[in-house]
């Protein structure tokens, strides 16, 4: 299998990323990016193909398409497909080659006046093992795109290289003790947002002590539990005040955060804006 190799530095440079639904009997359209295109299914299965390869991409797989070489889909979807997908420019090259191993990935130590240099070789199609972490990644990704806050737009290109850091540990099967841990606690999560979770609930449900938890995902996404229960509701409460009518009260109580006070504080600090400005905005948008 192709398998797309860049040496670092230099460091791929992040275009764009966002979030897109086929509905059945639709197919993606044809055309030929200067970047590379990046395709990941959360649901259903995309038919893509570029120049003479076929891939059926199914849930949880995901596709790297080159520049200057055509893709389409060359088969209606069977079922409503979600897709993410994230753009950059990159110099690489494809390589049919024997997998690296983890220790492979530093080619040589910098030293005082020149950077480390590093190889990554990811599959140009491949699935990921720990689904619930790559989508919260991508949904991160796309979330940033249309941040109001300058702070959060700068940090998306160092999220997308956290993105591609994962696409290479999974190219390696190397979830670690504290990547099954993480995956347990955002699965939890995920399922139990809207209740009123303390730290204490989150350990004592998941057999691990408040401490380790905390330790895993920090080490394995950078942000603690509690952090990331908060990205959770606020991307909840977001698409709501989107979609609906229901008063930021309501809202808030539907997402586990029963002060409405607080619940906007925390809104604020994070979008930089108010619930409310929120959906004037988003319905000026649509």
């Amino acid at each position: 299998m192709n398998r797309i190799t860049f040496q670092i530095p230099p460091f791929p440079i992040f275009v764009k990323a966002g979030k897109g639904t086929f509905q059945k009997g639709k197919k993606h359209f044809r055309r030929t990016f200067e970047v590379v295109d990046c395709l990941y299914v959360r649901k259903g299965k995309l038919y893509m193909q570029e120049e003479d390869q076929q891939y059926e991409v199914a849930e949880g797989e995901y596709l790297i398409l080159a520049p200057h070489r055509e893709h389409f889909g060359y088969e209606p979807c069977k079922e409503e497909t979600e897709v993410y997908w994230f753009h950059f420019a990159a110099e690489f090259s494809f390589r049919n080659a024997v997998q690296l191993q983890w220790t492979d990935v530093l080619q040589k130590e910098g030293t005082f006046t020149e950077p480390a240099s590093f190889l990554l070789q990811i599959p140009q199609y491949g699935r990921v093992q720990n689904k619930e972490l790559a989508e919260r990644m991508l949904e991160m990704l796309t979330e940033m795109e249309g941040a109001v806050s300058i702070e959060e737009r700068l940090k998306q290109p160092l999220h997308f290289y956290q993105v591609l850091i994962f696409l290479q540990k999974e190219a390696l099967a190397i979830p670690s003790a504290a990547e099954k841990v993480c995956e347990q606690t955002v699965a939890y999560i995920q399922r139990y947002y809207n209740r009123q979770l303390k730290m204490t609930d989150i350990a004592q449900d998941l057999h691990y002590h408040e401490d380790y938890l905390t330790r895993c995902m920090q080490k394995t996404m950078g942000v603690g539990p509690l952090q990331y229960l908060n990205e959770v509701r606020l991307q909840k409460a977001k698409q709501l005040l989107a979609a609906t009518t229901e008063k930021v009260k309501t809202i808030s109580q539907q997402v586990g955060i029963q002060d409405e006070m607080y619940f906007s504080r925390l809104f604020r600090k994070q979008e930089g804006i108010s619930p409310q400005e929120y959906r004037r905005m988003m319905q000026r948008i649509l």
